[in-house]
């Protein structure tokens, strides 16, 4: 297991650790930009929609590139998640969610020197069958 710090969630600067109704109150009109996806806010101190993207499909591109013909596990949060799927579908990024991003679920793609491919999205069947423990 290597750390990999391209693929950390969003930095949201001073919206960080706010609830949602707190961010509308204190900055309206900055919070509503957020809320439309528009990729080139980003609050004070924090990072652009834009910025956001390109840094998380940038790095997760240059660990594929290490492994050509191998599969690897990336493991991350749900606004990363949501860039890698925008990427593999071609998806523009103010273009509103319509897909899970679940919690343990598996999510597969496939690099190409074109980019990702979508192969597989919000796996859950593992979820679904007993624990080995559970079997005894």
């Amino acid at each position: 297991m290597q750390p990999e710090p391209g693929l950390r969630e969003r930095l949201f600067g001073r919206f960080e650790g706010l609830r949602f109704d707190e961010i509308e109150q204190r900055w309206p009109e900055e919070s509503l930009r957020w809320r439309r996806r528009d990729p080139d806010f980003g609050p004070e101190g924090g990072e652009t929609l834009r910025e956001f993207y390109e840094r998380c499909v940038t790095s997760a591109a240059r660990l594929a590139a290490r492994h050509p013909g191998q599969s690897i596990a990336l493991v991350s949060h749900g606004g990363v998640l949501d860039c890698l799927y925008r990427a593999a579908t071609r998806l523009e990024l103010q273009a509103p969610r319509t897909w899970q991003v679940g919690n343990a679920t598996l999510n597969r793609l496939l690099h190409t020197p074109q980019g990702f491919m979508l192969v597989g999205w919000s796996d859950d069947a593992h979820l679904a069958r007993p624990a080995l423990d559970e079997l005894s």
